[in-house]
């Protein structure tokens, strides 16, 4: 049994009266969110393909994934190592790896790169450069029909702008289709629409349980002026909580082709993810283990003891 204080016990039933009066029942009441969404965007019903469907759609080229992972040693953030993995994998056995280490320890970089590099050497943006990397190879080496992107293409824009505009245009150019897929619509364009007087909702708080299991809905204004994308909201299984899925903007006509195509790869009682990209999330995926094994290996003992091992680390209890 956990040991709590009354305190905290009053605070949290407190917090919970608040997060009633914050998002209370009758409003966000799904048939009444429906009226409203009907008269700004259009519901979509989606089809899964059939095996002969799909591979008439593929053209026999395969599938790709593409994911990154990140994760770093324990301690204070100027004492830390980060270990960077990104991978592009083929339904047809392809497969392409980048990697990447970091620490703020090493002070020649922070001097040679200046100022403006030091928002550049954020993790998120690390990692975004080498999934672009692999996706990069993948197209030109493989000439997959699909790359599947982990999370959304906007992120990619957002982090690395040019390299973004590179690939994109590559794609384009290979006949190569591609689309980000987000576990999270982390969108409030919607709600602030709709909703102006709860500053506090977000998208997902809306399109929570909202759609059927099959069905997409798409708003124009979800994609910013200038990126050249589309975005729909998809429930690809019994999930409540619909993902979010963008694509190239000269490849909109595309887009309920890969919602099935999506849907059709994306286990029922899964979080709505296709399984293949939990394939590559699976591989790709830098542990807790995998990196202190790598600290261990390759740093040496007096530097790794001197400066990545935290005090926390020598607790008794």
């Amino acid at each position: 049994m956990f040991k709590v204080s009354e305190e905290l016990q009053l605070k949290l039933k407190r917090l919970n009266r608040k997060l009633r009066e914050t998002y209370p029942g009758e409003l966000l009441h799904p048939q009444r969110i429906r009226e409203h969404l009907s008269e700004i965007g259009e519901f979509v019903r989606i089809e899964r393909f059939s095996d002969q469907e799909l591979q008439d759609w593929a053209k026999d080229k395969s599938v790709v994934g593409v994911d990154g992972s990140v994760n770093s040693t324990k301690g204070i953030e100027m004492r830390t190592l980060s270990v960077f993995q990104a991978l592009a994998k083929g339904t047809q056995g392809e497969e392409a790896w980048e990697a990447d280490v970091y620490t703020p320890l090493i002070q020649d970089e922070w001097e040679a790169e200046g100022l403006l590099a030091r928002e550049a050497q954020k993790r998120g943006a690390r990692l975004s450069r080498l999934e672009l990397k692999v996706t990069k190879k993948a197209i030109r080496d493989w000439k997959p029909h699909v790359v599947m992107m982990d999370g959304s293409l906007l992120h990619y824009h957002f982090d690395d702008a040019d390299e973004w505009d590179k690939v994109a245009e590559l794609a384009e150019e290979s006949d190569v289709l591609l689309v980000g897929i987000a576990e999270e619509v982390g969108s409030r364009g919607l709600a602030k629409q709709l909703f102006p007087e709860h500053p506090a909702w977000s998208d997902r708080d809306l399109l929570y349980g909202l759609l059927d299991v099959g069905e997409a809905y798409e708003w124009s204004e979800w994609s910013p002026a200038g990126t050249k994308m589309w975005k729909m909201v998809f429930r690809s299984s019994y999930s409540p909580a619909p993902v979010g899925v963008d694509g190239l903007l000269l490849q909109k006509h595309e887009r309920l082709s890969l919602l099935r195509l999506i849907y059709s790869l994306t286990p029922k009682q899964g979080r709505g993810i296709p399984y293949w990209l939990d394939i590559v999330d699976q591989e790709v995926r830098v542990t807790n283990p995998l990196v202190q094994t790598m600290v261990d290996q390759y740093i040496d003992p007096d530097l790794r003891h001197r400066l990545l091992s935290p005090k926390r680390s020598e607790r008794v209890i």
